[in-house]
């Protein structure tokens, strides 16, 4: 479908929303006995990469809310995942660790990614799912950036 000669936004971002919505479904459904909730996998992702980092850079990053990640973090810290530190250089400000029990959730949140993106993926070629990779880190490199926010932004709830 084409609009004025140029494709149809609902053609790309319909889909690439869609894949997300399930994508959370999937993981909350699969993590839930381990009493990490919607969107909360997503933050241990972060800390799994670089431990010890601000909310406030963990809410940019996932572009969420400050008080989404406030009340994301202090559902992890209430589980045991986490627990949150001052910051030496901003009292005003806390930084987010990995508690060990935070970091043995790493390979149980690795495996259930992997399930899923073997679903996602069950129907493309090994060539086809390299192109899909390049593609999405082509389309997504300017978002990977936490500073980065079209002039019209506002962090989501």
């Amino acid at each position: 479908m084409e609009i004025s000669g140029e494709t149809d936004p609902r053609e790309i971002l319909g889909p690439i929303a869609h894949i997300y919505r399930s994508h959370l479904a999937y993981m909350v459904k699969e993590l839930e006995a381990y009493g990490v909730g919607s969107g909360q996998f997503e933050f241990l992702l972060i800390l799994y990469h670089k431990d010890g980092v601000s909310q406030e850079t963990l809410a940019k990053i996932l572009k969420v809310s400050k008080a989404k990640s406030a009340r994301a973090i202090q559902s992890l810290e209430k589980e045991g995942y986490v627990y949150r530190q001052r910051d030496e250089s901003d009292l005003r400000a806390y930084r987010v660790y990995l508690t060990e029990k935070g970091k043995e959730m790493r390979d149980i949140i690795l495996e259930k990614l992997i399930s899923f993106m073997d679903i996602l993926l069950s129907d493309f070629t090994l060539e086809e799912r390299e192109i899909f990779r390049l593609l999405l880190h082509k389309a997504a490199i300017r978002f990977f950036d936490p500073e980065f926010e079209h002039p019209t932004d506002t962090p989501m709830n």
